[in-house]
């Protein structure tokens, strides 16, 4: 049975010591969220490509290689180094998916004003991952290739007060990608916006907190109704 980033077992068996070891920041998993509707985002949480791990890295140029024709046939319009070397202030830098020019504040729905108007090269113009769609036409979970920061978008494991990982949701007053003058990453994506009626994040994102659980050995949602 196929599992979920199983394409990189060194990113799955350091995501497993974190979630055996994880607390959960359960007031931040009740935030009403909304579904991921793709005909509304167009990819969104796409628009300016992932950063990846080395292994990451490693695997998904191999994939650009082995698999280029399959991928091109399914609409992704790849260019000749389909990872590249980024920077994004001084938060973050290393290896990421290549991005190409795209009109997304004409495609997405509220699309905010401070993103890009760029693509992952790896979205295909439904707004589907390529990735994830060449991984399930082959058989394969649909997370087989898809790196680890997409899926589990808007999901964050980071550093608790206790330098222990701790699994949570970015709000708008906690999200650490808001400067005076670019206004959230996580907080402004559609899956990641509070939601006015919507239902509590960790109901939205069972299936990511079921995946992650497994990979761990944890009963995730388990927990979380446990608390509540």
């Amino acid at each position: 049975m196929s599992h979920a980033i199983a394409a990189y077992p060194e990113t799955r068996e350091m995501l497993a010591a974190s979630v055996r070891e994880m607390s959960i920041d359960f007031d931040a998993l009740s935030r009403p969220l909304s579904r991921c509707d793709l005909a509304k985002c167009r990819g969104t949480c796409c628009h300016d490509g992932v950063y990846l791990s080395s292994e990451e890295a490693r695997v998904v140029r191999q994939l650009s290689k082995s698999a280029r024709t399959e991928l091109e046939e399914r609409g992704a319009k790849l260019p000749e180094q389909t990872v590249v070397y980024g920077k994004w202030r001084d938060v973050t830098s290393g290896p990421k998916t290549a991005t190409r020019p795209e009109a997304m504040c004409r495609k997405a729905d509220k699309y905010p004003e401070h993103f890009p108007d760029t693509n992952c090269v790896f979205l295909l113009p439904d707004a589907r991952c390529s990735l994830q769609v060449y991984a399930v036409d082959h058989g394969l979970h649909p997370w087989h290739f898809k790196p680890l920061t997409c899926w589990l978008h808007p999901l964050s494991i980071t550093a608790g007060s206790d330098r222990k990982p701790r699994l949570t949701l970015y709000s708008e007053e906690t999200d650490p990608q808001r400067f005076p003058d670019y206004d959230g990453f996580v907080c402004r994506t559609h899956c990641g916006r509070t939601s006015d009626g919507g239902d509590p994040a960790w109901r939205v994102l069972r299936e990511e907190l079921q995946e992650l659980g497994a990979i761990g050995g944890r009963d995730l949602v388990g927990e979380i109704e446990e608390s509540l």
